[in-house]
Order: C-alpha cells, then structure tokens, then sequence
C-alpha cells in the first residue's frame, strides 16, 4: 500500500496538468462548439482563434496524458535528465515495436498515431498501408516505467572495466532501456490479440441486447474501467459510431449507425430517437451532480481553516470544470491511486446508472460530429440546457434531475463514509490501532501534541518538542512522506490519514480526561 500511494504522490502533479488541458479544451470547446449554437453566437475572429488554440492545446494534453504521466513517473531526483530521456526512447521504440508486431486483424480502432509515430508500407514488405501503434493507454505508460526504473538501477552496477568500458552508465541505461522496451513492445504486440478478443467477447455480449439492464450495467463498468485506463475507444467507439450501437435510417432511406450518430443525426433533422443517448445518458448526472459532490464531500474532510480557505478557489473551479466540461478522467486516476474502494464505488455506481435509465426508459444523447471518443465531452450542463425547451426530452430532463439529486447525495455521504470509516482496516485486522499507537510513539507521545488536523492524504500534527519526532518509525509505519511546515509535522498517509486523526484526537482526549 505503501508504494501504491508513493503513486499518488508522484501523479499529483501530471493530474493538474491533465486538469488544466480539460479546462483548456472546455473553455474553447464552449466558444466554438455548434452544438451551442441556439444559446450563443460568438463572431469575433480574435475569440474564435484563441478558443482554437485552447481546443487544440487541451486536446493534446488530453490525448497524450499517459505519455506525461510517463515523463513524471520516470523522474529522479538525482539524474532526471538520464531516466526522462531514457524513458522517452524507451517508449517510443516501445510504441515502434508494436506498430510493426501487432496483428493486422485488429480493427482500426486498437491503433492511434501516437506522437506522429507511423509506417507507410513499401514494396516487399509484409505490411499494407499505413500503420500506427497499438493504442496501450496507462497500461504502457506502466510497463515502460517499470523497465525503465529497473534499466537505471542495473545501469549504477555497471563496470568500468570491460568490452563496452568506454560507453559510461548514462548511455548503458539508455540502450538497455531500449532494448528491453523492445523486447515488451513484442511480448505485448503477441498479448494484445488475446486482449483485444476479450474485449470483443465483452462487446458480443451488451449488443446481444442492449434493452436489457445487465447489459448496460456491463457496459458502465466496462466503459468506466477502460476510460481509466485511456483505451476507451475501444468499448466507445463500436456502441457510439458503428452498427453494435444500433441503427437508423431517415426519411431519405440513409443509415446511420451508431448511438451517437443516431442522435446526432435525428436531431439535426428533427426527427429526434428517443431510443438513442442511451450510452450517454449517465453522464449528465455523473457531471453535473455526482463529481461535483464528490469533490465538496472531499472539501468537508480538511479540518484545517487556513487550508479549507486556501483551496476554496480550486473546489470551486474543480466544479464548475466538471459541469461544463466534466472531469471523469482525472478524478478516476486521483480515486484508484488514493482511494481504490471508493473508485470500486464510482465504477459499480456508473454501472448501476446505466441499467436505471434503461429500466426507466430514459434517455438523453449527446450532439457530437467529432470521431475522437478521447476529447470529447458529453453530459456537460450548456448541452442540457438546450434540451430542456424540447417537449420530447421533459420526461428525460425530469428523470435525470430527480436520479441526478439522488446520486448527489449517495455520492456526498459515502465519500465521507469512506474517508471517515472504511479507508483503512476495513475488515478490523487492528491495523488502525497499530498506526495509531505507533504514531504516538514516534512523536514522542500524546503530551508532545498540540492540534491535529487531517485532510484526504496526510495528517498535520503541531508538536510542543519536534526534537523527538522519529521520522524513522512514522516510514517504517506507512508514511511515503514526513515534513516540518509552518502548520506542523506534515504525514502522508494516504486515504488512511483522517482516521489515523480521528483516532489520535480520541486517544488525545482520553489523555486529557484521566489528567
């Protein structure tokens, strides 16, 4: 648990940088995007620019986000240079390798021009026309991460003396870095076909029928798991752009697949299928109600005044992002890597929503004439409200409110049940006593402390005496991280720290009361 939240920590900042391009990208996408065409017109070429560029900037945040969590994830404090560096080669001849590896049968939809990296086949060759490499998400990020950590540390063994004596051990990492990113490159270009029939198995059964519930509750969980991870395009695309999420055709005889497409399409025409949207429905209450809850339930758990009101400005912009523009992705990484039981929650709550709405015949699409699945940006307010003046849509705008409000406060609660309860020892193994009892001791018992205060990852305790503080055990104990600030002795101990808090405040108090 100790390294999994050292993620946490090394992540915090590529998140804020994937938050910044969200918002980026939904501030241009808000000036430019027809779809709001009925509530505004923006015509000044100066704005329309400036939003151009703040959609193209977002868009390669968004897209390229495994790649950024690579570039931290590699980072050292000592010879950051040397592990970034070989961490970038090492991941694009990871990405080269599966471009020319992986199997031609897999769709379109498994590979993407990653970084502009692509192959034209000449003559002879076994490939045909252009290929790309294997679209691998987190999940390649991950690998080469590892690699490239372990190359490094193999690297500071290497001798002087020997064959290759003259390349020193900056270059020895890089090219064992390359060599074995090759070697993973291959192994996973053979694994992906595997993968990828799973997948389509997954895919084979929520279109068997996609009327019914446990269909669309397989398809939330799956779509939330996979968007995660960044492969969503390949649940996303087949139900939002292809015949596996249903077909139309208009007046004219033209078919359309697709549930995106469908909706798109009927409403441009006016000739709206209530059907369609239903891939898309839960986003609206997730967006607009649910991650907006979910962030000031996390508000509540900081107990220090002075930094409530510091972050107030964030929680603030956090939220309006995630009506406007909406916030899945970041917030998803920030819960599995600091709260995995309450992103389960999230997960299995999506999944839930998905086979609500479809019992409750309810639907709400999303207008989208785009192709990428990675940008865009369904279920955001500005979209709702154009559908409330549709009489068609009243019953759906109704339904998503009322479930929307419902899920604000299952949403709320529960994050505070969490943090509060179940964030550590939730089978009563006396894993919480031990970390409290062994803080105590390690900052010189419950005389040496005067306030504590807690917030969702570490837990500030001012000391009379900070001379005594053995950082040594608070490690040893689980912390990823130890520091003196202004406000105290800070401790890093992930989603555990406001009931490591709440206990020691009992523990304080007992202390006061026997005295």
């Amino acid at each position: 648990m100790r390294l999994w939240r050292s993620f946490f920590e090394i992540l915090q900042f590529p998140l804020k940088v994937i938050f910044f391009g969200i918002l980026l990208y939904g501030v241009g996408n808000i000036l430019i995007n027809p779809a709001f065409s009925s509530m505004f017109v923006i015509k000044n070429e100066i704005i329309i620019m400036i939003a151009e560029m703040f959609v193209r900037l977002g868009s390669f945040v968004i897209v390229y986000s495994p790649f950024i969590f690579l570039l931290r994830s590699v980072n050292r404090r000592v010879n950051a240079g040397v592990t970034i560096m070989a961490g970038f080669l090492g991941y694009v001849c990871f990405l080269i390798v599966t471009m020319l590896f992986a199997s031609k049968s897999l769709p379109t939809t498994a590979f993407a021009s990653i970084l502009g990296i692509s192959y034209t086949a000449g003559a002879g060759s076994r490939l045909t026309g252009i290929s790309y490499p294997l679209q691998t998400g987190i999940v390649g990020v991950l690998i080469v991460t590892f690699i490239t950590r372990l190359s490094y540390r193999q690297s500071r063994n290497k001798t002087q003396y020997g064959f290759f004596s003259f390349v020193d051990k900056d270059i020895y990492a890089v090219v064992i870095n390359v060599l074995y990113c090759s070697i993973a490159g291959f192994l996973v270009a053979l694994l992906y076909t595997p993968f990828y029939e799973s997948v389509s198995k997954v895919v084979g059964f929520i279109s068997t029928d996609t009327t019914n519930p446990m269909s669309l509750f397989v398809y939330g969980v799956t779509e939330r798991l996979m968007t995660t991870f960044h492969i969503s395009n390949l649940i996303k695309t087949p139900f939002w752009f292809q015949a596996t999420g249903g077909t139309w055709a208009n007046l004219v005889g033209e078919s359309i697949a697709g549930d995106v497409n469908i909706w798109t399409v009927s409403l441009a025409s006016n000739q709206l299928q209530v059907n369609a949207g239903r891939f898309i429905t839960p986003y609206y209450v997730l967006n607009i109600f649910a991650i907006p809850s979910l962030i000031w339930s996390v508000y509540t758990i900081y107990t220090d005044k002075f930094e409530k009101r510091r972050l107030t400005l964030f929680f603030v912009l956090a939220t309006i992002v995630s009506i406007f523009t909406g916030t899945l992705f970041p917030v998803e990484i920030l819960l599995l890597l600091l709260a995995p039981l309450l992103y389960a929650f999230h997960v299995i709550y999506t999944g839930l929503l998905y086979a609500t709405f479809q019992v409750l015949g309810v639907s709400l699409g999303f207008n989208y004439t785009g192709t990428n699945v990675v940008v865009s940006s369904p279920g955001t307010l500005l979209e709702f409200l154009t559908y409330i003046r549709n009489p068609m849509l009243s019953n759906a705008i109704k339904m998503i409110v009322i479930v929307g409000l419902v899920s604000a406060l299952i949403y709320f609660l529960f994050t505070r049940f969490y943090f509060r309860h179940l964030a550590v020892d939730l089978f009563n193994t006396g894993i919480t006593k031990r970390l409290v009892d062994g803080t105590i001791d390690a900052i010189g018992g419950t005389g040496n402390i005067k306030m504590i205060n807690t917030s969702i990852n570490k837990l500030t305790i001012q000391v009379f005496d900070p001379t005594v503080v053995n950082g040594d055990k608070l490690f040893q104990l689980g912390a990823t991280k130890v520091s003196d600030t202004k406000a105290g002795l800070q401790i890093q101990y992930g989603a555990a720290s406001t009931i490591v808090g709440m206990a020691l405040n009992k523990s304080l108090r007992e202390t006061l009361k026997s005295n």
